[in-house]
């Protein structure tokens, strides 16, 4: 039994191998001139990634579906929308490659150690790491949600202050913008340049809530709008209305990110948990 699960490993492992060997070579000529464009600091080994994207050709992946397009949304908040989609495609490139690369290690090391607990470590791993670089895309969105989140009611707290000292809502935003640092402000400063080429400032509000991407900032320009329609006649207490309950916001939400923290620390600990409990029981039930 032992010799047959040697030779299926094996026979499973020479022919993946060979086909990565053959994808890594002739993609990776292929996509040279993306594969040239990937920062070495954010993705690790781009020079591998030919085999992803050469997967991704073979099934003809679509880049218009429903899922890649919500996906390719998500990321245009956190690297713009004029290169979400390379970047959506990078990262698909990523997880195929990595995945793809290990796998005919394992194979092989199973097949080595004619052990199939090797085997299912390996797809285990492959599995996590997939799904790590799944979570740290999302961790990047949450932070950017949440850094302005952070921001906002120090935001609203200046609005509303320079609004009712009589300057005008173009005036106050450019102005608060300039003084700050953070994404938030980086997104106003946007919208400032926006209507210096000749953007509406209802149009450049609005395209600073799209880029943000949160209810909260959605809901304060969806306002504005309504009050620069009205005149601004109310445009003053609603500000200060907002930046008050922001404020009650912020607490709430530096308590949610506390608690947070505390979760996100079990992760790594049942898996060093389970890490142990491997290393102890493999043996033990390979000798019997």
């Amino acid at each position: 039994m032992g010799n047959m699960f040697q030779f299926i490993m094996t026979v499973l492992a020479t022919p993946v191998a060979i086909v990565w060997i053959y994808m890594a070579y002739h993609y990776g000529r292929k996509y040279q001139s993306i594969i040239r464009t990937i920062s070495e600091e954010e993705y690790r080994y781009p020079e591998l990634f030919g085999v992803g994207f050469g997967l991704l050709d073979l099934i003809r992946y679509d880049l218009g579906s429903e899922h890649a397009v919500r996906q390719i949304k998500r990321i245009s908040e956190i690297k713009g929308k004029k290169y979400a989609a390379y970047h959506y495609y990078v990262m698909l490139g990523e997880k195929i490659t990595y995945a793809v690369t290990i796998l005919p290690a394992v194979l092989l090391l199973a097949a080595l150690g004619n052990s199939a607990e090797a085997l299912l470590f390996g797809i285990a791993v492959i599995i996590l790491i997939v799904w790590y670089l799944n979570e740290k895309t999302k961790d990047k969105l949450v932070n950017r949600r949440d850094a302005i989140l952070n921001d906002f009611p120090q935001v609203l707290s200046k609005l509303a202050l320079l609004v009712n000292s009589g300057m005008i809502l173009r005036e106050a935003w450019r102005s608060v913008a300039q003084k700050g640092d953070g994404v938030l402000y980086e997104e106003m400063l946007l919208a400032c340049e926006e209507m210096n080429q000749g953007v509406s400032e209802m149009d450049a509000y609005q395209n600073f809530a799209e880029r943000c991407e949160v209810k909260e900032i959605k809901r304060f320009t969806s306002s504005v709008i309504q009050n620069m329609v009205k005149g601004n006649a109310e445009l003053t207490k609603f500000l200060r209305e907002m930046s008050d309950e922001m404020w009650n916001e912020k607490k709430n939400m530096v308590k949610r990110q506390g608690e947070a923290a505390n979760s996100k620390l079990l992760i790594p600990t049942i898996m060093i948990f389970a890490g142990i409990l491997i290393v102890i029981m493999v043996p033990m039930f390979t000798s019997l």
